[in-house]
């Protein structure tokens, strides 16, 4: 008898376990832009890892971001061929570039790519999101001889970050308050993986 009392109450912890796992679990958003008859843009703002678009006007449209590429390249105003989305409900997906967040997406004239008929932005996921915590700045002074990466401090990869990523820099602490070289390198939280990672 006194063996099914933990019995339930561990089976009640699995069954909440699971309901919080399964809360916590995001929905899966709609990464599709329309672009309508008069180049109106819906939805105006995606966040994923890549966007498709759906061309109902009756131009072809020439897809203009550093963050967006087409599988040949980024959609840059350089590129050879453009990235387009052919007119008439012409339809094209583009992967979103990690580090996008509220990167701006101009569809343009094939004729005059200086030429926009409408724009609409692009968060990769992972891009820090509000409320997590800010990028942290580590330091410690450069020794006489090797470099930054050689010489890192046990301790400083914190939650996931990786080794390196070091560059030099000038800091007023340094050298007992003298002032002197500095490794110094920036940690951002990535929400997505709820790690740590070298900017």
């Amino acid at each position: 008898m006194k063996t099914r009392r933990p019995l339930a109450i561990l089976a009640a912890t699995a069954i909440t376990g699971l309901g919080l796992t399964a809360l916590a679990t995001p929905a899966t958003a709609d990464t599709t832009v329309t672009v309508s008859q008069t180049f109106q843009v819906t939805p105006s703002s995606i966040t994923g890892t890549s966007v498709t678009l759906i061309n109902g006007s009756n131009q072809a449209l020439v897809v203009v971001s550093q963050f967006l590429s087409d599988g040949d390249g980024a959609c840059s105003v350089d590129k050879n061929p453009f990235c387009n989305v052919q007119q008439n409900r012409g339809t094209a997906t583009f992967d979103i570039a990690p580090g996008a967040d509220g990167a701006l997406v101009r569809l343009t004239d094939p004729n005059d790519i200086n030429t926009t008929f409408a724009t609409f932005t692009v968060t990769y996921p992972d891009a820090p999101a509000a409320g997590g915590p800010a990028p942290v700045i580590q330091q410690f002074e450069k020794p006489a001889t090797g470099t930054c990466d050689e010489a890192q401090p046990e301790g400083l990869n914190w939650g996931g970050a990786s080794s390196g990523g070091w560059g030099e820099s000038w800091a007023q602490w340094a050298n007992e308050g003298q002032g002197g070289t500095v490794c110094t390198r920036t940690l951002a939280y990535n929400n997505s993986t709820g790690t740590w990672q070298v900017q």
